[in-house]
C-alpha cells in the first residue's frame, strides 16, 4: 500500500464539506501514516479539516485513479497527517463505472427535454429525452447530485435512439462529459464509488 501510495500524483483530498476540497502533496510516508501538505488551501478551507476528521483522498498512478478514505491524525498548519489506509480502490480512467442515478439534470437551452436519467459515470450519462439531441454537438447541462452539489459542464451524446417510453415516443441518449472541471470529475467519481459502497453493503445485508 505504501509503494502505491508513495508512486501516486496528482493527489486531492475531500473533507466532509466537499467546497473545500484541494490539491494535496505528499511530504513523508511511513508503514503507519502519510503526511500531505495542501499547498494552495485558504485558511477558511483549512477550517474543514481537523484532527479526528474523516477525509476522502484521489490520486493517479499508472492503473487510474486510486481512491481510499481515511483519518487525520495530526495537523499542523496546512499539513496534515493521516492514518495509512489499510486498502483502497482503482478504477481505470477508460472505465468510470456507471451507477444509477439519483439526482437530477437538466439542459440550459433545452429545459424540461429530460424525462428520466438512468446511470452516470465520471465520464457521461445516459438519459431519456423528448428530443433527439444531435451527436457531435456539445450541449450545456446542469447535474445536481444526491448530495446537493451542481456541476455545470458540456455533454457530447455519442448514441442517439428512438425507444418508446410509457407508450409516448422519446429517445435514449448516451452522452460523454466535455469541458468539465477536475474538481467536478472528482465529485462525480466520489458519487460513483459512494453508490457502489451502497450497493455491496445492501447485498451483503440480503
Amino acid at each position: 500500500m505504501r509503494n502505491i501510495i508513495k508512486n501516486g500524483k496528482d493527489f486531492r483530498i475531500i473533507p466532509e464539506k466537499f467546497e473545500s476540497s484541494t490539491i494535496c502533496d505528499i511530504v513523508d510516508s511511513t508503514e503507519g501514516n502519510i503526511v500531505f501538505s495542501l499547498p494552495i488551501a485558504t485558511e477558511d478551507e483549512l477550517l474543514d479539516y481537523a484532527q479526528g476528521d474523516s477525509v476522502e483522498i484521489f490520486g493517479s498512478n499508472n492503473e487510474g485513479l486510486v481512491y481510499f478514505t481515511t483519518k487525520i491524525t495530526n495537523k499542523d498548519g496546512s499539513n496534515l497527517t493521516v492514518q495509512m489506509p489499510e486498502n483502497y480502490k482503482n478504477i481505470q480512467r477508460r472505465e468510470y463505472s456507471r451507477v444509477d442515478f439519483h439526482g437530477s439534470l437538466s439542459f440550459v437551452d433545452y429545459p424540461d427535454s429530460v424525462i428520466e436519467t438512468e446511470d452516470i459515470s465520471a465520464g457521461g450519462l445516459k438519459f431519456i429525452s423528448k428530443i433527439p439531441f444531435e451527436e457531435e454537438i456539445e450541449y450545456n447541462i446542469s447535474i445536481i447530485l444526491s448530495n446537493n452539489l451542481t456541476i455545470n459542464c458540456k455533454i457530447q451524446p455519442i448514441r442517439v435512439q428512438e425507444v418508446e417510453y410509457k407508450g409516448k415516443q422519446a429517445y435514449s441518449i448516451s452522452g460523454k462529459f466535455k469541458n468539465i472541471e477536475s474538481i467536478d470529475r472528482i465529485a462525480l467519481v466520489q458519487y460513483s464509488f459512494r453508490a457502489m459502497a451502497e450497493a455491496e453493503n445492501v447485498g451483503s445485508d440480503n
